[in-house]
């Protein structure tokens, strides 16, 4: 506990020189009063019930960090807890600018908190983004699909009608076809599928309101949570009502059944949101995580067939933990880890804090790291994900916050999470004065050349005069340098083991994996999905040492991320991949 205490020292004397660097809380307020587009209500002291144009309801807390007061449940700290403190307001962004250039904008977000969804629906090969679209004059238009081009450049390509905000990609129906979930104006759930095989999802096919037409849906996720080969629809429900559900796609009525819910009994429950799913404690079953707004983390496990039990609750030390994601065991002890982004004033100072948590036992985790990222308190941006950059096998960490972009890199060691700055994007409209602010970001790779690109969705409002104001709304795309590229620095050593990342990735619908042994010996190469269920055993034979390469088909597999896993003897490594259709 020594590395938290001296952290905490440099923390609270460094703090008082950097003060003036941020905006205080009266500045933040300001700028979210000049925001027309959202409405929000002070409903008890220091507390924010704020209402985004696409309908989603989250609650802040402006005032101090002060410990919940449901703080039964305490969330234990791993004797190795490290904390990383890094000052987003006083760091040298030229420094990290080469690494990254200015590709191409499209004129298409999703709103606050959240990216652009990105695929190939109409099996194309030609990388698709799908958002709404908004230029300075003229109004709110539908989801877009903009398609990539021969010249490589996104075009528009088809408009939805009376749907404003893109959900999921995903084959909800399990006919081997991709299908697209967005929010239809009027609150509904609209499921669309294909025509054909080589055509855009155009085609309503489901319309579903959970309840009744007064429940806010917030972060909905798809996927086959307890195995039985039926799509679960996982969200959180807004507006207060403070729980999270689960219903089941029926077949044979075309809509959605509930299976489970759970509500949240904190004596402030302000909102639900944000969502991991995996096997975390790595007992064979799947792990959903999810936060609130007082700061708690909430674990929900599958039991069976539509059956889940609530099997852990702990918290953050900050409010708002509501943005989430999960990463394949970046400091190599074995264990996946999920990761929970929440941030709060700290006497007057802004601060987001990532925390990481591994299991520390069956349905039982601890905080074992976090980031504290200094100066920042967002009402409008907020992802993150873990994406293995630079190919080395371990993932890195792409947080949207504010107005700051950045990727974090782990340096540290076995049950040690220590990080530093790999990458950082600043708004630079903002920097300016101009009134604009980052929504959310995603990497990927749209040109399925083995680099991700950033794509950072934002805005920008101009006052017209007369108390009228016009807005653009974009997402800006970033190339990597090509110094980024595994293929122009990596290099074989013939006495080590290796596990190299499958290439293409993401695939369609094959892809090769290469991998080298030292000594002779029993190979075994697996796929597992993302809840650990063995899809392919690739290789499970005595072999020579050496260098080898097969080429994996999931031609008859979903669209998702899927994990491999290579095991000789003592050694074993694994790497994510991802199928994307």
């Amino acid at each position: 506990m020594s590395k938290i205490f001296i952290c905490l020292l440099f923390a609270i004397n460094f703090f008082s020189f950097s003060q003036s660097q941020y905006q205080s809380r009266e500045e933040k307020l300001e700028q979210l009063k000049s925001r027309q587009e959202i409405k929000f209500t002070e409903i008890e002291p220091n507390i924010l019930k704020i209402e985004y144009p696409n309908g989603k309801v989250l609650y802040k807390n402006i005032g101090d960090y002060q410990p919940s007061l449901d703080y039964q449940h305490p969330t234990t700290y791993s004797p190795y807890f490290d904390s990383t403190i890094i000052d987003l307001t006083t760091i040298d962004t030229s420094l990290y600018c080469h690494k990254y250039r200015f590709w191409q904008e499209v004129p298409l977000t999703n709103f606050d908190f959240n990216h652009l969804r990105i695929g190939d629906v109409n099996n194309n090969g030609k990388t698709e983004l799908y958002g709404s679209r908004k230029f300075f004059e003229t109004p709110q238009e539908p989801i877009t699909i903009y398609e990539l081009n021969n010249n490589n450049v996104f075009t528009f390509t088809y408009q939805y009608d009376s749907v404003g905000y893109s959900w999921n990609i995903y084959d909800y129906d399990n006919d081997g076809r991709l299908d697209v979930h967005f929010l239809g104006f009027s609150g509904d759930q609209r499921f669309f599928i294909k025509e054909n095989e080589n055509s855009f999802a155009t085609i309503l096919k489901t319309s579903f309101i959970p309840y009744d037409s007064t429940y806010q849906v917030n972060d909905p996720k798809l996927g086959d949570f307890d195995g039985d080969q039926n799509t679960e629809l996982l969200f959180a429900a807004g507006a207060g009502r403070g729980s999270m559900h689960i219903f089941e796609y029926n077949m044979i009525t075309n809509t959605f059944d509930s299976v489970y819910r759970y509500q949240i009994r904190e004596q402030r429950q302000l909102e639900v949101s944000g969502f991991s799913v995996s096997d975390f404690d790595l007992d064979g079953k799947t792990d959903i995580v999810f936060g609130t707004g007082s700061g708690a983390v909430h674990v929900v496990e599958n039991q069976g067939n539509n059956q889940f039990d609530h099997v852990w609750l702990g918290y953050i030390e900050s409010y708002s933990a509501y943005i989430h994601t999960w990463s394949n065991d970046i400091d190599e002890n074995g264990k996946p880890e999920f990761w929970v982004l929440g941030d709060a004033y700290y006497g007057g100072i802004p601060i987001t804090k990532l925390t990481i948590f591994e299991t520390n036992g069956n349905n039982s985790y601890q905080a074992v790291g976090r980031v504290d990222l200094v100066g920042v308190f967002s009402f409008y941006a907020g992802t993150l994900q873990a994406v293995d950059i630079d190919h080395d096998g371990i993932d890195e960490i792409a947080v949207c916050i504010d107005d700051n972009f950045l990727i974090l890199k782990f340096v540290g060691s076995r049950n040690h999470h220590t990080y530093e700055v790999f990458y950082i994007k600043k708004n630079e409209l903002s920097a300016n004065g101009e009134n604009s602010v980052y929504f959310g970001s995603v990497l990927y790779d749209l040109l399925n050349n083995g680099e991700e690109n950033i794509l950072i969705s934002m805005d920008h409002i101009i006052n017209i005069g007369g108390g009228n104001v016009q807005a653009k709304r974009f997402t800006q795309i970033y190339k990597p340098d090509s110094t980024l590229s595994v293929k122009n620095h990596s290099t074989i050593y013939s006495e080590f083991f290796k596990l190299s990342q499958n290439y293409p990735n993401p695939f369609n619908p094959t892809t090769k994996i290469s991998w080298q042994s030292p000594v002779n010996g029993q190979q075994t190469l697996k796929v597992y999905d993302v809840l650990g269920r063995e899809v392919a055993t690739l290789v499970d034979e005595y072999r020579e040492a050496g260098s080898y390469e097969v080429e994996f088909d999931a031609t008859n597999l979903p669209s998702g991320m899927y994990i491999y896993r290579l095991q000789s003897g003592s050694y074993s490594d694994v790497k994510k991949m991802i199928l994307s259709k």
